[in-house]
């Protein structure tokens, strides 16, 4: 630890005792590059650092080993993340209701307690998942019961929010009873918790989130107008992953580092055409389906460097890129791997013949041929020199 953080860009190599397996773990996790038997073959080691190597040499060429991070563990980059952030610190003075909209999976709540930790940070963050088992369970968690059963939410409630946060996730699914009585509590700072006869004080503030447009679930009769009216004062988008695509190749290092530590292994590096597939990829289901494809890369792939070819062959991604049927000969396999990754490119730069050529390493020429034999032309109407 004490050698990265003098030399961040520095590539450990550790040794420790096969009996001992802990603690190459422990080595790894804090780390290192990759862990030898002791003793080390000569083999051994000339694999591990022409591996090391390679990486370091992905990494001057522009293959990011640093994250680009912004604060409460959001990683990326990008204008829209950015101005996301930028909204919640300034939401985090007001004490009005707050909805967050996005899809599952595009950090709602991490947004919701960044505003937190901007805020009050002190004051209890307390969630409550509006989609619960039960109608019963949700009531609990808001506000109590009679039976003072354990479960989700019995030991921190709204209650004992004092000048803290109540995050209700997914709000719509919130049944209508128990819509009424949060208007009432939110209205009045208020609330009887178990069957008490005096009220307990409410100091509290409300942050929904939704993962569609809460006016049409207004509309729609799910959600009642007058809790709408004292949630949606303040309203803050989440883009979804495939709207801020350029954060992608820092999300996936981050997460490929943080995968090979929790799991215990060598550290693996993604090179630039696995980046650049990824970053053209669908993510219908956004950054839990990136993190997902990446566990399975950590834990399946045999070697340091993740491929464009590994991750073709470890997608599962519904339509993102062809299958290829092991009926199919070399020349169609190969004509398919080409097909998706020069569609996969384009994509990623835009439609920008220039610069999908500069990306691929071949002349802007070429790259016209090889889309007028692969049947890409159509895409041309969507390019830009």
């Amino acid at each position: 630890r004490a050698m990265r953080a003098q030399q961040p860009q520095a590539v450990v190599i550790g040794v420790a005792d096969p009996a001992r397996p802990s603690a190459a773990a422990d080595a790894i996790r804090a780390g290192v590059f990759d862990v030898l038997p002791r003793p080390p073959s000569a083999r051994d080691l000339e694999a591990l650092m022409a591996n090391a190597r390679e990486q370091a040499a992905l990494a001057a060429n522009g293959v990011p080993r640093q994250i680009d991070a912004l604060p409460f563990g959001i990683v990326g980059s990008s204008p829209t993340m950015r101005m996301v952030l930028d909204l919640a610190q300034r939401a985090s003075a007001a004490r009005c209701g707050i909805v967050i909209r996005g899809e599952r999976g595009t950090g709602r709540e991490m947004v919701a307690r960044a505003i937190h930790s901007f805020g009050a940070r002190t004051a209890p963050f307390i969630k409550v998942d509006c989609s619960g088992p039960t109608p019963e369970d949700i009531e609990l968690q808001l506000f109590g019961g009679v039976a003072r059963r354990s479960g989700p939410g019995s030991t921190e409630r709204p209650s004992q929010a004092g000048g803290g946060i109540l995050f209700l996730e997914n709000v719509v699914e919130l049944p209508a009873r128990l819509q009424a009585r949060l208007v009432r509590v939110l209205r009045d700072r208020e609330v009887f918790v178990d069957d008490g006869r005096e009220p307990v004080q409410l100091d509290l503030r409300p942050i929904a989130s939704v993962d569609g447009s809460i006016d049409a679930a207004v509309e729609e009769g799910r959600v009642r107008a007058d809790l709408h009216e004292r949630l949606s004062l303040i309203r803050i988008d989440i883009p979804a992953l495939r709207q801020r695509r350029e954060d992608i190749p820092a999300l996936a290092t981050h997460f490929l580092k943080e995968l090979c530590r929790a799991n215990a292994r060598p550290m693996k590096t993604l090179t630039r055409p696995a980046l650049t597939l990824l970053s053209a990829l669908p993510w219908r289901g956004n950054t839990p389906e990136l993190k997902g494809l990446l566990e399975r890369l950590v834990l399946l792939v045999p070697h340091g460097l993740i491929r464009l070819e590994d991750v073709l062959t470890h997608t599962q991604l519904e339509g993102a890129v062809s299958p290829i049927g092991l009926d199919a000969t070399l020349r169609q396999a190969r004509a398919r791997f080409e097909r998706d990754y020069i569609t996969a490119v384009l994509q990623h730069q835009h439609g920008r013949i220039a610069d999908a050529a500069r990306v691929l390493g071949i002349q802007r020429t070429n790259l016209y041929r090889k889309m007028r034999r692969l049947n890409l032309m159509r895409t041309k109407s969507h390019a830009r020199e």
